[in-house]
């Protein structure tokens, strides 16, 4: 059994829009045994595949501070060290790699508009950053 075979992927996409399906409910809509989901999402989890399940709560109940995407462009190949200086940005939540126009996406999330100011400022001052555009989230729809 390749580790992301057909039934996996399903049983993935499943727990990804409700982690608290039940094993009998999962077995059913994936037509094979309850052991076969507990052995599956097991491996799933030792392989790494699987590495946890979180609470989403509702945007109006979210009480995280002020949350904002930026999306920068870097000077050659300075992805790597400009990285390594945002790891240390306590108001980065993730940083993703792109393609496109942008080199990295950064996740924000500061308990004020000040706070969130002063980060951006800090990463703007990275040399090695030529551009950068900040998206605030106002609403959350899905």
């Amino acid at each position: 059994m390749s580790i992301l075979d057909e039934t996996n992927q399903k049983l993935l996409s499943l727990l990804r829009e409700n982690a608290r399906y039940s094993i009998a409910f999962l077995a059913k809509k994936l037509k094979v045994s309850r052991a076969t989901v507990v052995n599956r999402i097991a491996r799933l989890e030792k392989e790494g595949v699987i590495l946890g399940y979180r609470v989403e709560l509702h945007s109006t109940l979210e009480s995280d501070g002020i949350k904002a995407w930026t999306t920068v462009i870097i000077d050659g190949g300075a992805t790597a060290e400009v990285v390594q200086i945002l790891r240390g940005e306590p108001c980065i939540n993730a940083i993703y790699d792109t393609n496109g126009r942008w080199d990295i996406l950064i996740e924000l999330i500061a308990p004020s508009l000040e706070e969130l100011g002063q980060a951006l400022e800090r990463i703007r001052s990275i040399k090695a950053i030529t551009s950068s555009e900040t998206y605030i989230h106002l609403k959350r729809y899905a």
